[in-house]
């Protein structure tokens, strides 16, 4: 895991300035700089006036998607050093190289996209604009290179998620929490991985059956339900922070008294992205419509709502009991002790 995580760090540093520059050097042409930044089109299905209040932040998905994973830097505050300054730079500055580096590419895509009826054709998105902006052979190298950099996201899912398994797990916050933060003689938490994966698998199981228009709509959804979860356990510890006001102790790295504006417009955000992020698609995908059809609909608020709800269920059920806060491994000496890890699998 160490290993292919360096690896991963350079494979997204690479690929995004590969991708960047054969999108600038390899189509023969691109578009203006009037055509990128001014023109608009609505492709949705829905009316024209539509498109400032549903197709545009729609686009914000791609956006909010990406700016996933750089609050590592708090996970790992206990293993850093001077981590009450280094954690919170290292967040901000993620960010920050995110969004240049985002937008750069973002740009280098949006210039290539010059073959308009063949990318609309296709659904529009990204994988149109690169293979008809490019060469067969330029195509599939940045083709290869996203691929690539999509299973090295996987991976890095996989291991955040179950890390945060474990963790609620050994704290008591999880129903059957018992089993999933034993850990096996290597003391990985083979159980909390193995919960991950299932309910991956269970949120894609859409996937299999397809769309008619050959468009990625479970991808869509499956992208919907992750940014939607992320950004809600993202904005309540600011939404917290801002109801206690000037009770809250900040440390050395903080917003000072603008924290009062900043954390405003950041639930606001949050909660205009989730509501968008919940609504049909496309017209075939309105249930109440008389052309519905289930393989356009977008179930991100199906899985959002049954996840919640399951939350809730398991917090009455048992969690509020067995949830005393964060338990550290000194404090808990069974965590990843042979008793605890009875059951686990050798390998």
């Amino acid at each position: 895991m160490s290993l292919l995580n360096r690896i991963s760090a350079w494979w997204m540093l690479g690929g995004v300035a590969v991708i960047v520059g054969v999108l600038i050097f390899g189509p023969s042409k691109h578009q203006s700089l009037s055509w990128v930044f001014s023109h608009r089109i609505n492709n949705s299905g829905f009316s024209g006036h539509m498109y400032w209040f549903f197709v545009l932040p729609l686009g914000f998905l791609l956006t909010m998607y990406t700016f996933t994973g750089y609050d590592a830097s708090a996970h790992l505050s206990e293993e850093t050093h001077n981590a009450e300054r280094a954690a919170p730079r290292g967040l901000w500055t993620a960010i920050a190289y995110s969004a240049v580096g985002g937008w750069v590419l973002l740009l280098a895509i949006t210039f290539a996209a010059t073959h308009i009826p063949a990318i609309n054709a296709g659904g529009g998105g990204a994988v149109p604009i690169i293979e008809t902006s490019l060469s067969t052979t330029l195509a599939k190298l940045v083709l290869d290179i996203s691929t690539i950099g999509q299973l090295f996201c996987g991976m890095g899912c996989v291991a955040a998620a179950s890390r945060m398994v474990f963790a609620f797990s050994r704290d008591g916050a999880v129903p059957g929490h018992r089993l999933w933060r034993r850990l096996n003689k290597n003391k990985t938490p083979t159980w909390a991985v193995l919960f991950v994966v299932v309910l991956s698998l269970i949120i894609t199981i859409p996937a299999l059956f397809g769309n008619k228009a050959g468009l990625p709509v479970a991808f869509f959804a499956v992208t919907s339900i992750t940014t939607i979860g992320l950004y809600i356990a993202y904005i309540l510890p600011v939404f917290l922070r801002w109801r206690m006001g000037n009770k809250f102790e900040p440390g050395p790295w903080s917003l000072g008294k603008h924290y009062r504006w900043i954390n405003s417009i950041a639930i606001i955000w949050v909660v205009i992205c989730v509501v968008i992020f919940c609504l049909p698609t496309s017209p075939a995908a309105v249930p109440w419509e008389s052309g519905f059809s289930w393989d356009d609909f977008n179930y991100a608020p199906l899985v959002t709502i049954a996840l919640a709800l399951g939350v809730w269920i398991a917090w009455v059920a048992g969690a509020k009991n067995t949830f005393k806060g964060p338990v550290r491994t000194l404090d808990d000496p069974d965590v990843g002790t042979p008793e605890d890890s009875a059951l686990m699998p050798t390998s």
